[in-house]
């Protein structure tokens, strides 16, 4: 009871197959005794069994052991109480939690829920977000909803759904666009919802676990151009849909070690004039004076307590930001950097 519970966040926007996915995981035996919070309005149906909308919170025993709780209230309520509602002898009764939105949700506000209440993120750990996106109507969807991008934006897996569907040219298309607007994102096809469950609990993108071998994984900038310092170089075509979204992603590569006092006011600045636009930051830096690598991980304002890695996982000991951001350019970013000279 005193170890963190594992959750994962679900999201995507209208008609891409959230559900049909929960229905294939809830069966999986690796996903046995979760516990399914659906923050949604309306009706949803899990294998011919009603969640009903019309109380503040219901609670349904599913076929497979796991417990659906739907909610159409205070989410940060629900989690702070779940864990002593749905306990016998003291021994609560999941191991994990699945959290599926809305598909209008703008997820960063559950990431900054999860994250920014003490008594929330004492409980439990943020493994990894999920984003469904249908591969027939996802080009346009993207291009007309701004929660769609936003949900692609903060993404650790994009599960494509309806492949057979759409037409290779239509599928590449989008896998383009879904790479300018989150280069890190790992991209899967899910057929029927079906995809590997030890692919989702492998998920450990929010907080490394201490493990230098992870960073590299974690971090994730191999998806970026060869030049790091520079965008993800694309197509003409998607290049253009890139600067017609105000979402896009930045790696910043810093060469020299980094003062600690430097780096911090840096942030605060940062945090002051651009929190509400960053979708999320994520950084493996070399503060000078330390053996190991410093990480950090940040949404909008809140940001995880850096942890100091013991040595780094390779030769390669430069400083590596990655930004996720909604109306900041690339620009901006490098100017905030220069300011505070952290790149030259």
């Amino acid at each position: 009871m005193t170890e963190r519970i594992p959750l994962f966040l679900l999201t995507g926007f209208l008609g891409s197959g959230k559900t049909t996915l929960l229905n294939y995981l809830v069966k999986q035996p690796a996903f046995a005794n979760t516990l399914v919070i659906i923050n949604e309005l309306g009706d949803i149906s899990l294998d011919h069994l009603l969640v009903s909308r019309s109380s503040e919170e219901q609670v349904v025993q599913l076929s497979s052991g796991c417990i659906c709780c739907s909610i159409r209230g205070d989410l940060a309520k629900t989690l702070r109480d779940i864990s002593w509602r749905f306990a016998r002898n003291g021994q609560r009764q999941f191991d994990q939690v699945i959290i599926e939105t809305t598909g209008l949700a703008a997820p960063g506000s559950i990431i900054h829920t999860v994250m920014a209440e003490p008594k929330i993120a004492s409980q439990f750990r943020l493994q990894g977000v999920i984003v469904t996106v249908d591969a027939v109507n996802g080009l346009n969807t993207l291009a007309r909803h701004r929660e769609a991008q936003q949900q692609v934006a903060v993404a650790d897996i994009l599960l494509l759904s309806k492949t057979d569907l759409a037409p290779p040219a239509s599928q590449a298309a989008l896998s383009k666009q879904l790479a300018v607007l989150n280069p890190q994102a790992q991209q899967l096809i899910a057929v029927q919802g079906e995809i590997d469950p030890t692919i989702l609990l492998a998920l450990d993108h929010i907080e490394p676990q201490g493990s230098t071998t992870s960073l590299a994984q974690w971090l994730n900038t191999s998806r970026f151009s060869t030049d790091l310092s520079e965008p993800a170089l694309l197509s003409p075509q998607s290049a253009a849909s890139v600067h017609a979204s105000p979402i896009q992603s930045h790696v910043f590569i810093i060469d020299s070690p980094i003062p600690f006092a430097r780096f911090e006011q840096w942030l605060n600045a940062m945090v002051q004039q651009m929190a509400p636009n960053m979708l999320r930051i994520k950084g493996i830096l070399h503060i000078a004076g330390f053996p190991g690598p410093m990480v950090i991980h940040g949404v909008q304002h809140i940001f995880h307590p850096a942890e100091f890695m013991s040595s780094w996982p390779d030769t390669d000991k430069r400083s590596r930001l990655v930004f996720i951001t909604d109306g900041i350019s690339r620009e901006q970013l490098a100017q905030s950097l220069t300011q505070f000279g952290l790149v030259t």
